[in-house]
């Protein structure tokens, strides 16, 4: 009995050497435990920051280096590894980017303008330090990312910041840490900007630190995503739950934000993207169905008239390296000599017969102007008369002030004028409309062939995203004539609004060629035949 009590002693510790103590042990534990004894190396653990707002912008003081570790900053809490490269060295920014995204670290640049620091350090005492010193912004994020290894990419790196780490440093990939498996943040898509006014180093960091933190990185050379086809379409695809735009041209976030959900609607204009210009080149038909006297638009039945559109169209798209858009712009609403029935000297065309040609146009992917002469009326209610119609994308307006009447005045015994606080009651109408219907940028065409028809359009309203206001010269005559008021009516106009440019076939004398047309300066945006 004595033996056997021995024995069974014996057993008792032998199974509590085996249990290793598991009462005390965590499944983390237990799982490095295992991978030890399977001769695994568990790796280290990167924290991603994951307090993203639905739509956000990363921005920096400046520079591809504070660019670098701004972008570090918002996807990285802590990182066990860095990867070192000198902004200004483009093959080891191209080497420090490839290490980084396939370890899954930050790529830190260093040099350029300086990195972001929250020390009080002078920025132009720190300018004109060392080179080490220059550095003190990368090497405090360093520091904030916890990291205890650091890649040293391009000889150059080696010398400057070797002696300020106080970390270990290593010169080839295959020595940074292995890193744990870490859910990534594949639901944030981050936009890049490419284009010149970005620096490549800047460009380069930020999608190799995205990559490595696992979001999404698409590239632009639009700061306005609505302005890029391809883009359109990927985050429709995709639809994201966050977006990271990487550097201030694509802010404030909340402007971000309404480009982003619309994109995500995937609705685009003829010719690709949800904004109208400088993205394409409208070319177009003017005129009302069934009405030759009022324009080349109604010479024809509506197969007949697409098909001449595209057409005139195509002689233009030699001249321009946008997509060249064939346009109807139908007159809705024409000025007539007796008051009607509503007493306003308009004729409206119905919705229903308009609707046809509008459906027919954006099938063909041709773009839609409804042009208002509204007599004695005022173009805001005129224009609530085809909201059904400009519910649809492809649809913009005109407003026509040589036929906007004073209530004592008749067309054609002068010339009419539209005062800024009724373009702005459409601009504010318009685009509220497209904001409710998440639809693509409105056109708002504005005729102009005397100073006195818009007196005060440096009052315009072009604060409103939805909207895209172009002013189109209509004379006509001699060439010479027209080629002065062009010179006036561009001269008037608001800044930065686009132009457009009307041929006569009977009126001018000559009609100008495409190619003469776009002979000028501005070139004009829209082309209209009558």
């Amino acid at each position: 009995m004595r033996l056997f009590g021995l024995l069974l002693v014996v057993l008792l510790l032998l199974t509590a050497c085996s249990s290793g103590g598991s009462e005390g042990t965590t499944e983390e534990d237990s799982a490095e435990v295992q991978a030890a004894q399977a001769g695994e190396d568990p790796g280290e653990t990167v924290e991603l920051q994951r307090s993203w707002e639905s739509t956000s912008v990363v921005e920096s003081p400046g520079g591809a280096s504070a660019a670098s570790v701004a972008v570090s900053r918002a996807f990285f809490v802590t990182s066990p590894a860095v990867v070192l490269a000198p902004a200004d060295d483009r093959a080891a920014v191209d080497e420090g980017a490839q290490a980084a995204a396939e370890a899954g670290v930050p790529l830190l640049l260093f040099g350029g303008a300086a990195s972001p620091s929250s020390s009080n350090d002078d920025d132009a005492a720190s300018t004109s330090a060392g080179p080490a010193d220059r550095a003190a912004g990368t090497v405090e994020e360093v520091r904030r990312l916890e990291a205890e290894r650091a890649l040293l990419v391009g000889e150059r790196t080696t010398q400057t910041l070797e002696s300020a780490l106080d970390i270990e440093v290593v010169s080839r990939p295959d020595e940074l840490p292995a890193l744990q498996e870490v859910e990534g943040l594949s639901d944030l898509a981050v936009l890049v900007l490419d284009d010149d006014d970005v620096e490549p180093a800047t460009r380069t960091a930020a999608t190799a630190t995205a990559t490595a933190a696992g979001a999404t990185v698409l590239t632009t050379t639009y700061p306005d995503v609505r302005a890029d086809p391809e883009l359109v379409s990927e985050l429709a695809d995709s639809a994201p739950d966050h977006v990271v735009g990487i550097g201030a041209p694509f802010g404030p976030a909340d402007q971000l934000a309404s480009r982003v959900e619309l994109a995500k609607t995937g609705v685009q204009l003829p010719g690709g993207g949800q904004t109208l210009f400088p993205g394409r080149r409208l070319v177009a038909l003017y005129g009302t169905p069934g009405t030759p006297g009022l324009g080349v638009l109604g010479e024809q039945d509506l197969e007949a008239t697409i098909e001449r559109a595209r057409d005139l169209a195509a002689e233009y798209e030699p001249l321009t390296q946008v997509p060249v858009v064939p346009t109807l712009e139908i007159i809705a609403t024409v000025a007539q000599g007796a008051p009607g029935a509503d007493g306003d000297y308009s004729g409206e065309v119905s919705v229903d017969t308009l609707r046809p040609w509008v459906e027919r146009a954006g099938e063909e992917g041709v773009y839609v102007v409804l042009d208002l002469q509204p007599g004695r009326s005022s173009f805001l209610d005129q224009a609530r008369r085809y909201e059904e119609l400009l519910r649809m994308p492809h649809v913009g307006l005109a407003l026509d002030p040589e036929w906007r009447l004073a209530p004592d005045e008749v067309p054609l015994g002068q010339i009419g004028r539209v005062q800024a606080d009724e373009v702005n009651s459409v601009i504010t109408w318009l685009a509220d409309l497209t904001e409710q219907e998440s639809l693509p940028q409105k056109l708002l065409v504005l005729h102009q062939f005397r100073i006195s028809m818009l007196p005060d359009s440096q009052d315009y309203d072009l604060s409103r995203d939805e909207v895209r206001v172009l002013v189109h010269m209509d004379g006509q005559g001699p060439t010479g004539d027209k080629e002065k008021t062009w010179a006036a009516v561009t001269e008037a106009a608001p800044d930065r609004v686009p132009f457009g440019w009307k041929n006569f076939y009977d009126e001018d004398i000559p009609m100008l060629s495409p190619a003469e047309t776009m002979d000028r300066e501005p070139v004009p945006f829209m082309v209209s035949y009558q």
